[in-house]
């Protein structure tokens, strides 16, 4: 198996983005489905080597607790079409929280992409991060050196207040959310034990950052709960 077929039939229901094409070619989607949920499972064995702090959990989850639902949920999206033609999943212990941190991996012809991230519901924890990050920049910033990973996000217009515009860190400051992602050409997708290890790269690589994003998100007392977001 590859991903010849998962990235067939995305390109098939971005053109063909209803509910009637959606039907007619449920078996298409079923197999393409199965491939996907294929390739998640051989995916978590080698991020429960590299990764002990989620390896446990992993390990003993269904690869369909991971992946997102195709069909979107039209109260956020009532013009527009149905489904979202990728097919996507958050390997993680808990698919609706950030805690712990995972990765998220995309499928999409032209615009798949893999990472990790951090997102808040609310401004306090949102403040509880850039607190965080100001009071520990120096081993933030040694992170982005050693590794060369780029760490982006939604920012606002202006520094937050109860910080300042002069902190070594308000770059970041100003962001809602904290996210490393990497965009894959469609020819780097391959058969699944060549994307396999090429994804355990972007592990390897952005592990550490996923750490220190982990650790300030457990300087925030309460759980925090992954709001909901369109990949």
């Amino acid at each position: 198996m590859d991903f010849e077929r998962i990235l067939l039939y995305c390109a098939r229901l971005q053109i063909n983005n209803n509910r009637t094409w959606f039907h007619e070619n449920h078996d298409d989607y079923e197999q393409a489905r199965k491939d996907f949920l294929g390739f998640i499972d051989l995916f978590r064995f080698a991020i429960s080597k590299e990764v002990p702090d989620i390896a446990e959990s992993i390990m003993y989850m269904e690869p369909k607790e991971w992946m997102y639902r195709i069909a979107r949920d039209m109260r956020f999206h009532k013009n527009g079409p149905p489904y979202n033609p990728a097919f996507r999943a958050y390997i993680a212990s808990d698919r609706k929280s950030w805690l712990p941190i995972g990765y998220y991996l995309r499928i999409y012809p032209g615009s798949s992409c893999f990472g990790t991230g951090l997102w808040c519901d609310t401004t306090q924890k949102m403040n509880d991060i850039r607190s965080y990050i100001s009071e520990n920049f120096i081993e933030f910033q040694n992170i982005i050196k050693k590794t060369g990973v780029v760490v982006d996000g939604d920012r606002l217009k202006t520094i937050p207040r109860g910080f300042s515009a002069d902190d070594p860190a308000a770059e970041y400051i100003r962001m809602k959310n904290w996210t490393v992602i990497y965009f894959i050409p469609d020819e780097d997708i391959g058969t699944f034990e060549e994307f396999c290890e090429y994804l355990m790269r972007y592990v390897r690589k952005t592990e550490p950052m996923r750490q220190f994003l982990l650790k300030a998100a457990k300087s925030s007392q309460k759980k925090i709960t992954r709001p909901e977001f369109e990949w």
